[in-house]
């Protein structure tokens, strides 16, 4: 088995990168899963090269890494938005007792197909990138993990609903229309969430049109949005194809708010729609104009990292970080590296702790809980504001 797994992650994966701090140490070596092939290579490489990467900075050379070990990572792909091809890598980790954790993983569609399995291997699986609605319940209705899994992300469920009451409140919100991919679990349960949030304020629908992953011409959805007129418009994807639909919908003359969900912070969205996102309301997992040291900090290390001294990581990038230094400070309370069931328990000991994020607190598996919602707007240089502000 360990010899299939290194198939996985050296052969299959193509190279390994690892980061250390010094060699005096043997280094803890973890999975980092990632999509590293395919039409959202550009996303992984990304969260690995701006976000992973400057974590490891930080843990490895400023905090002595793990109690004195190094921390570093491999890549393992995901092969995103091909989840039947990872089962089989994953049920490899899953198997090998020498891997404490699961970390990455990826898009929400890929979470919920090794969810199963999460549960069957009883493996921590860390997912800084899942937003999209859960939709598994446990008999009393609240959202079943399994007891293995937590995300990072902000959810719909607990921020469209605000988001929109605002939105109408400050802007008259009384018609909408949708746009989601049909294909993509993430944007298809996003949009329940969001018709039943839009029903409750009556809001009315007055167009709902959906795309499929990686389409690139959008004429006829846009057609569809344009000649029902609504007060503002919902983008439902992931975010470089939310990027490609908001660039068609201005060219072609759509003057109302642009809103979306948390595929708002991400920087394909900015840079595939060509500045035309600029005044899209949405929520991320952090605002730039947040003054708190632990903000500002983050976005100092990042611009020295990439050397983009006036732009600003998004909200996936800055998950990842974040997300690194997290697992890094549970691995340095559990006694044994090898014992899941430690691990696990680390997520559940963190109760109100300062994060980039806000304060934070996972009261069980499952999603974080925040002090508060995000709610951001993209300005017209791309960055993500406070909204209102």
């Amino acid at each position: 088995m360990k010899k299939l797994l290194g198939l996985v992650s050296a052969a299959a994966v193509g190279f390994v990168m690892t980061v250390s701090a010094s060699q005096a140490a043997d280094p803890i070596r973890m999975p980092f899963i990632q999509t590293f092939s395919g039409p959202y290579i550009d996303f992984g490489e990304r969260m690995w090269r701006e976000g992973v990467l400057p974590a490891l900075e930080v843990i490895n050379n400023e905090q002595g890494g793990i109690n004195g070990r190094p921390l570093e990572f491999y890549k393992v792909d995901n092969y995103f938005p091909d989840t039947a091809r990872f089962l089989n890598d994953f049920r490899r980790i899953c198997a090998d007792p020498s891997i404490p954790i699961a970390y990455g993983v990826g898009a929400t569609k890929t979470t919920i197909a090794v969810f199963e399995d999460v549960k069957r291997c009883k493996i921590p699986t860390f997912n800084p990138s899942s937003g999209g609605a859960w939709p598994h319940k446990k008999a009393d209705g609240s959202k079943d993990f399994g007891g293995w899994l937590f995300r990072y992300q902000p959810q719909a469920e607990e921020t469209l609903p605000g988001m929109f009451k605002l939105i109408q409140e400050r802007l008259g919100l009384k018609t909408a229309s949708i746009s989601h991919t049909n294909d993509d679990d993430f944007a298809v349960n996003n949009r329940k969430i969001a018709l039943k949030a839009l029903a409750a304020l009556n809001v009315k629908i007055v167009a709902d049109v959906s795309t499929k992953t990686k389409e690139t011409n959008f004429a006829s959805q846009v057609a569809a949005v344009n000649s029902s007129r609504p007060d503002a418009h919902l983008l439902l994807h992931q975010p470089g194809d939310a990027g490609t639909m908001t660039l068609q919908l201005r060219d072609r003359g759509f003057k109302s708010q642009l809103m979306a969900d948390v595929i708002i912070a991400g920087e394909d969205l900015w840079i595939l729609s060509k500045g035309k996102a600029a005044g899209m309301i949405g929520y991320s997992t952090y605002a730039v104009d947040d003054n708190r040291p632990i903000v500002q900090a983050w976005l100092k290390t990042w611009r020295k990292a990439t050397g983009k001294k006036r732009s600003a990581p998004d909200g996936f990038v800055t998950a990842y970080y974040e997300g690194t230094l997290i697992l890094a400070d549970i691995l340095r309370g559990v006694s044994d590296l090898n014992s899941r069931e430690e691990i696990r328990d680390g997520f559940l000991k963190i109760k109100n702790r300062e994060a980039i994020t806000g304060t934070i607190s996972w009261p069980t598996d499952g999603d974080l809980v925040r002090s508060q919602p995000i709610l951001v707007q993209r300005d017209a240089e791309g960055l993500l504001k406070k909204w209102p502000n």
